[in-house]
């Protein structure tokens, strides 16, 4: 079977990915009147109303405040919706059903969503059964609600918008829609297209690699694989990265030799995923025109830079493909 799995405050958890509709970055949420109190609230998709379950609630822990780096897996299952606050979508694993172990007695009554536990790697998993999240008890309780107490101004308008964004439809009579991952270099934003990403990931290691150019900063490795990883500031104008880097977007380019590749660039953060429409898109300053900055958006009161990655990760000097003898 395929395992979603997540973390929720440093700890993991899986849950059976054929129930995992999609995630998204948590947004505004609108409080629930009569929802349990572990409900934190509804948000739009699209067009259907989504309760949002805190994780952290359910299992009787203190709340915490929500972060714009925060996400919401999606789950659906008999025509039912249920979003639950994560920290980080991590990755989908395959996994034998014998290996998972039940859980004990005083585990078992503790959550009454916990399924079992199982090995992923060095770490304990703990499987949360979908079917027991998607439906609701019919005491309700006293609900909460919801708000965002603690968030600066920027921050809260970062929520709103997401919420306006997943309202609204893919595409509308005024235009598609742009999705971007907003990452930040050298104290500048850059929004990169998500159909180019194939990953966020942490840069726990790097192994240098002999005889490259210093804008190739050496591998990584990602589940086993070893993927290269670049410096792009010096094609934006930017400073070299410097050791507070550890973050990397992973996309896929294209090599001199027609084949295709992981590629990993490395940035200083990771803010947030916007959804622009065409027309908020603006043409870049004049200096920058011709180049592959597809154009220029605010974001957070600054100019971002829209990146056109595939023509960025085109350039033959990106790839290394001599074998060091």
């Amino acid at each position: 079977m395929s395992l979603l799995i997540f973390y929720l405050d440093g700890a993991r958890f899986g849950l059976d990915a054929r129930v995992v509709r999609e995630s998204v970055w948590l947004p505004e949420l609108t409080p629930a009147e009569e929802a349990p109190p572990y409900i934190a609230g509804i948000f739009n998709l699209r067009g259907r109303i989504v309760p949002v379950t805190d994780l952290n609630l359910r299992f009787g822990h203190p709340a915490r405040p929500y972060r714009l780096s925060d996400q919401i897996v999606v789950l659906e299952q008999d025509s039912l919706l249920m979003g639950l606050v994560v920290s980080e979508v991590s990755e989908v694993v395959e996994f034998s059903a014998e290996a998972i172990q039940a859980l004990s007695e005083f585990d078992a009554g503790a959550s009454h969503i916990a399924a079992g536990e199982a090995r992923v790697g060095e770490d304990i998993v703990t499987l949360l059964d979908a079917g027991r999240l998607l439906h609701l008890p019919r005491d309700m309780g006293e609900n909460r609600g919801f708000s965002f107490p603690q968030a600066a101004p920027e921050d809260r308008e970062a929520f709103r918008a997401r919420a306006r964004a997943l309202m609204e439809a893919a595409a509308e009579e005024d235009g598609a829609h742009l999705a971007l991952a907003v990452a930040e270099m050298g104290g500048e934003y850059f929004g990169i297209e998500l159909e180019a990403v194939q990953e966020f990931c942490e840069i726990d290691r790097l192994c240098p690699i002999p005889c490259c150019p210093p804008h190739i900063l050496g591998a990584i490795s990602l589940r086993g694989n070893p993927v290269t990883l670049l410096d792009l500031r010096a094609a934006l104008n930017l400073s070299p990265a410097g050791q507070n880097c550890d973050k990397a977007v992973i996309a896929c380019a294209s090599s001199r030799l027609g084949r295709e590749q992981s590629v990993g660039m490395a940035v200083d953060d990771v803010l947030d995923v916007i959804y622009l429409r065409e027309a908020q898109l603006q043409m870049p300053p004049a200096e920058l025109r011709g180049t592959e900055i597809r154009g220029a958006a605010l974001y957070r009161g600054k100019t971002m830079m829209v990146l056109d990655l595939t023509a960025l990760l085109a350039r033959e000097e990106w790839i290394v493909d001599e074998n060091v003898q």
